[in-house]
Order: structure tokens, then sequence, then C-alpha cells
């Protein structure tokens, strides 16, 4: 690939552009505008009819203006391709740094600050159903994180909600964008498929980074309890409990236990047994001991207990299991 064409053609002016530097700004009269709280503006920016027939569109900020508070009808992942900016989100000031990623769902008001030359911001424009039902419905089993972040966008009374993600040490997801945005540029005779293959591996390895690499002050306190809560988890789901996961977080059990049920709507216990009977279908595929051992090295010393949650989730006996899925490996 030809990065540095790649990085001309993101560095050139457009006629907004020029005009903004030649102090002429955009000019936002013909949009929506309803108050917040505080009587302050926000606009409204509504692009999903032009997503109509594309799945995922690009865009790149104008520089040399500022973007006044918003909210729109489709979510948005920014990528700070070069520079950094000011990004004012829900009320709150943050420096995106070059490589670092933010999610913004529907109904969450921002704003951009003043940029220049070097400062080229990337967006992702993506409709919020196309994400939801035709890519994150896929990943519902994948970890308690993945979870966690579908259930957060797929709530449609939630007035805020955002993540920005410290990507910019992820030398895989540069690459993966890099290779979309040349192909957007470039389009090769496949382009729509490969752009969206590539993006499917971008917001996977987004999701990869989510349990380690997510700015905490970006996301709301209980948010940032329950990534740590299902982050520790996901880690000690052999001999954690209740009381020691919320020792962890620092909170009381009672409360974990209510945050826990609001936003990933199961309780503690459900989760942990999710947790071990996952790890148990991993060893029966992959490990040639007994079925009772492997029910032990997962946290059960009942058996019956064991086979009985087993048959539950998996609707069919752990024997059962091995030969249906023996034939994959």
């Amino acid at each position: 690939m030809n990065y540095e064409k790649l990085d001309n053609i993101l560095r050139q002016h457009t006629d907004s552009e020029e005009r903004h530097l030649q102090g002429s700004m955009h000019q936002y009269n013909n949009l929506t505008i309803s108050l917040d709280e505080k009587n302050q503006e926000i606009y409204h920016f509504t692009f999903s009819q032009l997503l109509r027939n594309d799945s995922i569109m690009l865009t790149r900020n104008e520089r040399f203006a500022e973007v006044p508070n918003h909210i729109h009808d489709y979510i948005e992942i920014n990528y700070m391709y070069s520079g950094q900016c000011e990004e004012y989100i829900d009320g709150k000031k943050h420096l995106i740094h070059k490589g670092q990623m933010t999610f913004i769902d529907t109904k969450t008001p921002h704003a951009i600050g003043m940029t220049d030359e070097d400062d080229i911001m990337i967006n992702f424009l993506i409709k919020k159903e196309y994400l939801i039902n035709h890519f994150l419905s896929q990943l519902n089993n994948k970890n308690l994180i993945t979870s966690f972040f579908i259930n957060t966008i797929n709530e449609e009374n939630a007035s805020s909600n955002y993540m920005i993600v410290n990507t910019e040490n992820n030398e895989r997801l540069q690459m993966f964008i890099y290779e979309f945005l040349y192909e957007y540029y470039f389009p090769s005779l496949n382009a729509r498929e490969i752009m969206n293959s590539l993006f499917v591996l971008i917001i996977l390895e987004m999701i990869n980074s989510l349990s380690t690499s997510v700015n905490y002050e970006s996301i709301t306190e209980s948010n940032t309890i329950i990534i740590n809560a299902l982050s520790y988890m996901e880690k000690n789901f052999l001999n954690c409990s209740l009381e020691t996961t919320a020792k962890h977080v620092g909170v009381n059990p009672c409360y974990l236990t209510t945050l826990l049920k609001k936003y990933i709507h199961q309780s503690y216990k459900e989760l942990i047994i999710q947790l071990r009977m996952d790890y148990a279908a991993k060893l029966i595929l992959n490990n040639q001991d007994s079925i009772d051992n492997i029910a032990r090295k997962s946290g059960y010393q009942n058996l019956t207990f064991f086979y009985k949650k087993f048959k539950e989730i998996y609707h069919c006996s752990p024997k059962e299991y091995k030969q249906k899925n023996s034939v994959l490996f």
C-alpha cells in the first residue's frame, strides 16, 4: 500500500476548509435545534438518509473551524489520524490524541474545538440498527465486556453513552484502519466487500481493547465499576465471589448486584456460571480428561448441578457437545 499517497489525500484542503482559512465559518441555520437542561443549543445532524445504501459512511472532520454542540441519528466512531483535538462530550472536555478512538452513541451531545493543519480526524458513520442487528448481535457470547458494550448501546432510553478507547499503541488496529482508508479513497474492484470485512476487524479489535484500554474518565462511574468488575470476573471466575469482586471495585456487594442486573440483565451468579460453563466447553473440546474431572476443574464438585446447568446453556449433554463439535477440530 502507498500510505504516502493516502496521507497526501487526507491532508488536502477541501473547499470548505479554504473558506474557513479565509474567515468564512460554516452556518448551521438549516438544522433542527433543541435545548439541553442548561438552555444551551444542541444541533441535530441527520445523515441516516445517506446511509440507506451503505452500512458504513466515512467523512473527514473539517479543519480550521469548531463544530458546535450536536447530536445525530447514527453512531459515530472518531479516529484521530493525525495531530490532536479537543472534543467536548456530554459537557466534558477530552483531548483526543493521534491513534485514539471515540465511540459516540446517538443522543450524546458533543462538540469539536478548533483544529489546525495537522489535526485530522476521520469519522465512521454507522446506522445503529446495522451495528446491533447485523454485527454486534453475533458477538453476544464473546465475553462479558462485549455483552456490556452491546447492552449499553442497545438501551433506547440512554441519553448519553460514549467511550474513548486508548488504541494509539494497538498496531494491528492502526493497520486495519489504514487499509480501510486506502480502500475507501482508492477503491479496488471489490472495494465494498473489502471495506465491510475490514470494518468488522476494526470493531473486533476495538472491542478487544475495551477491557484494558478504555479511558475511564470518559464513561460514567457506574460503567467504570461494571467494566472493572467484569474484567475481574473473567480473570478470576474459578475462585472469586460476589464479596471479593465488590471489594476489588470498591463498592457494596448489594450495589454491584443492582448494577449488573440493570446493565447486564443477569445476576452475579448467572454470569459466573456462564463463564465456568464456557471454560468447561473449551476443556471438553481440547482436553482428553473425563467430563467429571473437567467439571471439577471448572469449579463444580456437585456433578449433578454441573450436568444440569451445562444442558440448560448448551441444550445438550457434555458428551453430546463433544460429539457435535469434534468434527470442527
